[in-house]
């Protein structure tokens, strides 16, 4: 496993680990009820923000268990517009993908961009075999950056979960990608050609 040189850069956006500074950014996205319904999580407060962007700073990312937490940057503004993580699974090789944006910013095609680039560090990078996604079925704007990326439903839990907000049972939509799915659906580099 090589270590990533950070930033990350794509066509209009810049990924970097998180640091305590994001904690305010973060808020914009994180503590509206709209956005935290799909996390699975209450909406974040100040104090909360703060403590877990301390807590993702920094932290490691080589065993089962840790979670790297990235943040998008607009190059343009150079304004955190959102997140994408990834957490290390249990099962052999296998990696969670996951990803926020501020509510002004979707709709742009931010999301599928950082997670490109996210399945691309997942693969290239950390070598790992299988990307997943776990999506609550109403969230259907993320269903639809994991079917432009080429992850394939795999699985719907039905009711599986339940929304901290209003205690409704949800359903998750489970998509995943193999690497080389990954692989065969990216254009070739300037270095292959």
């Amino acid at each position: 496993m090589t270590t990533p040189h950070w930033p990350l850069t794509t066509e209009r956006l810049q990924l970097r680990p998180v640091t305590p500074d994001d904690a305010e950014a973060f808020l914009a996205w994180r503590s509206q009820p709209a956005v935290a319904r799909y996390m699975f999580q209450p909406p974040w407060t100040p104090e909360f923000a703060a403590r877990k962007l301390a807590d993702w700073s920094g932290a490691p990312f080589s065993i089962p268990g840790d979670v790297l937490v990235l943040a998008v940057v607009d190059r343009a503004g150079r304004q955190v517009v959102g997140e994408v993580l990834l957490k290390w699974a249990t099962g052999a090789g296998q990696v969670e993908v996951g990803y926020g944006l501020r509510p002004d910013a979707s709709g742009a095609g931010y999301a599928t961009e950082a997670v490109r680039a996210a399945l691309d560090l997942a693969f290239g990078t950390y070598g790992f075999h299988r990307v997943f996604a776990r999506i609550d079925e109403e969230n259907t704007a993320s269903a639809r950056v994991c079917q432009r990326l080429g992850m394939r439903l795999e699985a719907r839990l039905v009711e599986s979960d339940i929304r901290p907000d209003d205690g409704a049972w949800a359903t998750e939509l489970n998509y995943a990608i193999l690497a080389g799915e990954h692989q065969s659906r990216r254009p070739p580099s300037r270095r292959d050609r």
